[in-house]
This record gives C-alpha cells, structure tokens and sequence, in this order.
C-alpha cells in the first residue's frame, strides 16, 4: 500500500489510544526486525507490546500452526471444547512447579487477570483483593483498579476505581517507599499485614508480579517472596502470579516465580503465550476448583479455550523447548546486564540495572544520590532511538527506565547491533541530562 495514503487514513479511520507523534506504521516483520510502509528497518527490544513476539515475530512454526488450525477448526461454543484445547491446557499444567493445574483460556492477559480475581472470588466467598504500589495488572474497568501506578488510573475521568480493590506499599529495592536498609523490604510485608487484618471485609486474594514490569522491572529481596506467602497462607488468602509478562521462558526460567521459590495459588499468563496470537491463561491449583465451580458461569467469554489460541500456544511450547530458550533467556541476559553495568561504569546517567534473564531495566537518573528520574531526557531519548532503528519502551513511574525484552530468537549479530544502540541511547541521555543541569559526563 502507498506509504501516504496510510498516513493520512492512520489519522483519519483509527481509533488510537496511546498515539504518539513519532507513530509508525508497520509492514512486514521478521524474528527481532520490523519495516514500516516506508522500507525503514527497526530492531525491536519489547518484543511487540512487551513480550507477546518473544519467540520472533512471525516465527515461521507457529504461522503454520495457526493457518493449519485456522483450516481445520478454528473456533467452538463455549459449551463444548476440542481436542487441541484439551492437549494445550494438558500440556501447559504440566509446566508449573506447584502441582495438579486446571487451566482456562482466555483472549488476552487482562482477560485472565480479571478471570483469576473472579475465579478467587468464588473460591473464598471473599470480595476483597489487594495489589500492590507500582503494579500493572491491564486496563479494563476492573484491573485499572488493580494499578499500583497513579497515572494509569488518572487517564480515566475520575480516576474510578473498583471499590473493594486496594494497594499497599511495595518492596522496591531499589526505591523503597518506605525506607532505605537491608531490611526495609520487612516494613512492606508489615503493610500487607495489616491490609488483611484491617477489618475492610473478606479478602479473597493478593496479587503480584514476581518483577513489576510497566514500574520498570522492579525486583524485590528474596525474604519479601517468602514472607508474603506465609501471610498470605495464614489468612487463608489466595495468591494469584501475574506472570504475564515474565512468564514463558523470559526470565531464565519458565516461571519467574520458580526463581523466585513463589508458589502461586492461581497463576496468570499471556503476551508470549501466542507468539502474536492474542492469549492469556488462568492456571489454578486443581485442589481449588470444585465440580460446582465449574458447572457455574465465574467466566465466560466468547474466546475462551478456543482452538485456534491453544494451536499457537503449542506451537509456541515447542519452539521454546526446541530451541532452548530458557538457557537462552539467561545467556543473553547475562550479556545484556553486563553490558549495560560496563555502561553504568561510563555513564553516571545510569542508577541501576536489573531484572532477571532477558527481562533487564536500565534506570536512568538525574543524580545517583537522590534517584531523581530522568524522565525529560528519557522522552528525547524515545524519540531519538526510533530515528536510529531501535524500538525501545521507557516504563517506571517516572518513565525513566529502558525495558529491555527483544525476542529470545533474535539473532547474535542484531542483539549485539541493540546493545550498541542502547549504549548510543543512554549517551544521548546523559548528554540531555549535564546539558539540563549543567554538568558534563
């Protein structure tokens, strides 16, 4: 199609949500590369919207499977299932470490969070579910009142909110609201504590990523995992994983909550899940799910467990486990942090790097001490990165951190080509930053 006309028809027949100036229109796509209407080649570092091209766009194995599928039997009523939803769900239990799973399908990662809390609901009887300071969980009416992010809540007039939906502070170790130390992360699980004894009504669950993605890759202290776990047992308070963006191999693992010793109760999935076909997955402990559970409507949705999803899913599964790409995550990962912590020694910009596997952060701030954001320069710095073939999202609360999650299939030679625009991006932003503040690198 003319490169003109589809500019002009972007800005007069899409309805945007998150438009930017420097909105381009993409054509073609293959593993870590993309190439929009106009022929301008990109790499692409958030794998698509932050994971669901994490085995390579239009990876040729699971366009096979979803045009094969697509052939045979692409969708059914709710009421009945198939033969490739039954074996996908069999198959994707058995990748979980907490033993007997039920799974359901769903359209997309914000579907299964909004099922997962439904499905909690109805297990406990309890309508009370707290998340945390920094969490992003989607954005449908219900999952917005999830959000631990202020802005993303404030995009909707009023800031609406479930009622029965609350937050409680984090364990950032990095910026800890409550306190610097080695022990701080103590005074986070004290607020969870006292949210579920608080006398508000019946909780019904706690729910968390493992790493905050969106608060730009936010990890907690390993004691800060155990302890929520206990509480959250102890009160007879399921513990639902969102996983949807660290989940399917990403993270060195293929749970991060295996890394991490975290047993969910309720597990969430999805991006990765599909390799560009829309998923998300609600994987329960079987013990939870009673006959009567399931003979009632706690979620229906005209795509879910539907076979042409669960066709990608295991193609998906196969590519995973035939390449390797756990190993994979964690190889590219390593080199990935090292590289960025050499940039760190160059570049005082840079406050911190983290993440786990191929799921790395890289904070940029106005100054070390205060780890005040730099969140003017990170603006440019978008700007700039895209004008030199990098695709790359800053996230955090004051979106001044890179998530930096390409493809686990990319390439040696492109990883290595987005390692050096990277290094180009955070020069260019410590540029902005002595420029705006008067001093020099």
């Amino acid at each position: 199609m003319d490169a003109a006309w589809l500019d002009d028809a972007s800005r007069n027949f899409v309805l945007h949500s998150l438009r930017r100036e420097r909105c381009l229109i993409f054509d073609r796509a293959e593993n870590a590369r993309l190439w929009d209407s106009h022929g301008r080649e990109y790499l692409d570092t958030m794998s698509g919207s932050a994971g669901p091209a994490m085995v390579g766009h239009a990876n040729p194995q699971v366009a096979a499977a979803v045009a094969e599928q697509m052939a045979k039997l692409p969708t059914t009523n709710i009421l009945h299932e198939s033969a490739p939803v039954v074996a996908y769900c069999a198959r994707l239990a058995g990748t979980v470490s907490f033993g007997r799973a039920k799974v359901a399908i769903v359209a997309g990662g914000g579907d299964a969070i909004e099922a997962a809390v439904k499905l909690a609901m109805r297990i406990t009887g309890g309508t009370e579910v707290i998340s945390l300071h920094g969490a992003y969980h989607g954005m449908s009416l219900a999952t917005m009142s999830l959000a631990g992010i202020a802005p993303d809540r404030s995009w909707f007039p009023g800031g609406i909110r479930w009622p029965t939906f609350r937050q409680v502070p984090n364990a950032d170790t990095y910026r800890n609201p409550l306190g610097e130390g080695p022990e701080a992360w103590r005074a986070s699980v004290g607020a969870l504590r006292n949210a579920l004894d608080g006398g508000y009504g019946r909780v019904a669950a706690f729910v968390m990523e493992v790493v905050q993605g969106p608060n730009g890759h936010v990890v907690f202290p390993p004691g800060y995992y155990e302890e929520v776990q206990r509480v959250c047992r102890d009160r007879g308070v399921l513990l639902i994983v969102d996983e949807i963006q660290t989940g399917m191999a990403r993270c060195g693992a293929m749970w991060a909550s295996d890394l991490y010793g975290v047993a969910p109760d309720i597990l969430v999935a999805g991006k990765a899940l599909g390799g560009g076909v829309p998923i998300g997955a609600v994987i329960a402990r079987a013990d939870l799910v009673t006959d009567q559970i399931e003979s009632e409507p706690w979620n229906i949705l005209t795509f879910m467990n539907q076979p042409l999803a669960a066709a990608a899913g295991m193609a998906v599964l196969d590519v995973v486990q035939d390449e390797g790409l756990v190993a994979r995550a964690r190889d590219l990962g390593a080199l990935a942090t090292e590289r960025f912590r050499e940039l760190a020694d160059r570049y005082p910009v840079i406050g911190d790097v983290r993440g786990p596997g191929l799921f790395v952060g890289v904070d940029y701030v106005v100054d070390r001490d205060t780890k005040e954001p730099a969140t003017a320069a990170c603006d440019e710095a978008w700007v700039h990165a895209v004008d030199n073939g990098l695709l790359c999202q800053f996230g955090g609360i004051g979106g001044n951190v890179l998530k930096f999650k390409p493809p686990l299939t990319t390439p040696d030679a492109d990883f290595e080509r987005m390692l050096e625009l990277v290094a180009d991006v955070t020069a260019f932003i410590q540029d902005r930053v002595g420029a705006a503040h008067g001093v020099g690198v």
